[in-house]
């Protein structure tokens, strides 16, 4: 028989599995979150002509303007400036280094952004440009994109070489063409037609961040940033922060064209599984090695997906409202689901679309990361297994904890481990494992694994809070992206959506309630970003720079938030 070793070590777990607490104290699951008469209404579309400075239909469509952006975006792509999870922090791990060429690259490509900008570094490689608006009464905007990009896992298997910023005549192709660098060309590229006018000072301070390390969370760069910008301005100081994400824009019927930036982000958390177990000569083997225990565990939780919810007045419930009303022959079963309330039955239809649309409903669980066994006829001693999570509105981290916990428990009865599950560590559950005489594996004889089991966590993110879709702020947000993206005889319809991943707007909350993740691109016109052949349609990409443009414009002829409407609403 194996012998029984089961101990479960956490700050706060009392209580058993039956009254598992499924809601962190500190992030309130959502329920109903809208206004059951949400209707979606659409503010007019908001023409910037009236400042004289040039339309962007003029100075960012004919080809010369495209093989300038071209250039632009070729030069960028082509530094590799690849963050890995294991980098050291700047100034340490000489990985970071290539940095300092990407800041040479944008400092040639875009001199007047570097002349009239104020150009500050954030822990060495953090950047925030600044000018400063005439009119100090008026919050900055805040624009925001990543300098880094994921590693390449073997370039062979391109079309092209990744760093090689190959242009088609139609796509760039490359690592970073799509996420993010597309978001940090055509931001610095409408700033510089800008400030190429020598006399246009915009009235309202504009900001742009540049974080280094966004795929490896954000915490050396925008996390730093943040930090900076909040001890410069305040908590929220700033009108609006516009950054990349969203689901950029879906044509439906020919005739309606919606706009879907991400007006929230799913929580996230990693849970690590470290198992250290006896080892040994292979040619006596335990019935099961460290790895086959281990993926027991991942079988057990692939096996158990989360459950998918529709929430009334969530931001994808309201597109679906959006959906129903100017397109309503779409999905006629959405639409007439919606009609009669039934979600529980929407729920079921809309998991069944994609799983980009499955898993805005869902918490998504994903073993990403498996290290385990040095030599081939070497039983392994320790085996390391990574379990990437995106919360979903209706979850928790705590939820996630306990559902790993409720998950492992018939796994770790029957190999006789201890276990130590995420000690002193925040966002616990109340749960306690039970001690269980472990199954024998129908053997005559005593197998000791002497399996130890430690459980712990990275990256904990709550949920964030959703964005508003009304009020001036949003006015001019959907206004301008109705102007810059009209055509004859269609309708363009701003709603906001809900991102499945997470952007360094994480470590911006703090900065605005008026938060947007949008890649203002055509659904179809980028692809692969984190995998092979990455690739961005530069056709497309121009219609992004235009949209800056005209955004940058319209926030700046239009006085609203301004420091004095806080002052007067913190005296109420």
């Amino acid at each position: 028989m194996i012998v029984p070793k089961l101990a479960l070590v956490a700050s706060v777990f009392s209580t058993v599995i039956a009254r598992s607490i499924l809601q962190d104290e500190a992030q309130e699951v959502l329920e109903d979150v809208a206004p059951a008469d949400f209707q979606c209404d659409v503010p007019p579309a908001l023409d910037p002509s009236k400042d004289g400075l040039p339309a962007a239909r003029d100075i960012f469509s004919d080809d010369k303007a495209l093989q300038l952006q071209v250039k632009r975006h070729a030069a960028i792509v082509r530094v590799p400036s690849i963050s890995y999870d294991d980098n050291g922090d700047p100034g340490d791990d000489p990985r970071w280094d290539v940095f300092y060429d990407l800041h040479r690259v944008f400092a040639a490509l875009y001199p007047n952004v570097h002349l009239r900008m104020d150009r500050e570094t954030v822990n060495i490689f953090g950047l925030v440009y600044t000018i400063k608006g005439t009119d100090p009464a008026l919050k900055p905007i805040m624009l925001a994109a990543h300098q880094d990009v994921v590693p390449v896992a073997d370039a062979s298997t391109w079309k092209y070489p990744p760093f090689s910023a190959h242009f088609d005549g139609q796509w760039l192709w490359g690592r970073g063409a799509s996420d993010d660098k597309n978001s940090l060309t055509g931001l610095m590229s409408a700033l510089e037609a800008l400030l190429l006018n020598p006399f246009w000072v915009p009235r309202r301070t504009i900001i742009l961040a540049l974080g280094f390390d966004e795929e490896c969370s954000g915490c050396r760069g925008a996390g730093y940033i943040g930090r900076f910008l909040e001890k410069r301005y305040g908590p929220d100081s700033i009108a609006l922060i516009l950054d990349e994400g969203g689901m950029g824009l879906q044509l439906l019927g020919n005739d309606t064209l919606y706009a879907l930036p991400a007006v929230m982000e799913k929580g996230h958390v990693d849970i690590w599984l470290e198992l250290y177990v006896n080892g040994g000569h292979s040619s006596t083997p335990f019935p099961h090695t460290g790895i086959g225990i281990m993926t027991e565990f991942v079988n057990q939780l692939e096996s158990n997906p989360w459950k998918p919810k529709l929430i009334k007045g969530s931001p994808i419930y309201n597109h679906f409202v959006c959906q129903a009303k100017y397109s309503p022959d779409a999905a006629p079963n959405i639409t007439k689901l919606l009609s009669k309330g039934d979600l529980d039955t929407l729920t079921e239809e809309l998991v069944t679309i994609d799983r980009a649309t499955q898993y805005r409903i869902q918490t998504s669980q994903a073993v990403d990361y498996f290290f385990g066994g040095v030599k081939i006829n070497a039983m392994p001693e320790y085996i390391k297994i990574g379990v990437n999570h995106r919360i979903a509105p209706q979850d928790s981290i705590s939820a996630v904890k306990a559902n790993i916990l409720k998950q492992i428990k018939p796994i770790v009865n029957k190999f006789g481990l201890s276990v130590s599950a995420f000690k002193g560590e925040e966002h616990n559950p109340d749960i306690e494992l039970d001690e269980e005489i472990p199954d024998s594996l129908g053997l005559m004889y005593e197998v000791d694994y002497n399996g130890t089991l430690v459980l712990t966590s990275s990256q904990p993110t709550l949920v964030a809070p959703i964005s508003p879709t009304s009020g001036p702020i949003w006015d001019i947000f959907s206004g301008t992206i109705q102007h810059s993206f009209a055509f004859e005889d269609g309708k363009v319809v701003p709603v906001g959506e809900l991102m499945t991943g997470n952007t360094d707007t994480r470590h911006y909350l703090n900065l605005t309630s008026h938060i947007y993740r949008w890649t203002p691109t055509r659904q179809g016109h980028n692809a692969n970003a984190h995998t092979v052949d990455e690739r961005v349609d530069m056709y497309s990409h121009m219609d992004a720079v235009r949209f800056y443009y005209d955004l940058i414009r319209n926030f700046d002829a239009t006085p609203v938030a301004t420091f004095e409407e806080q002052r007067d609403i913190g005296e109420l």
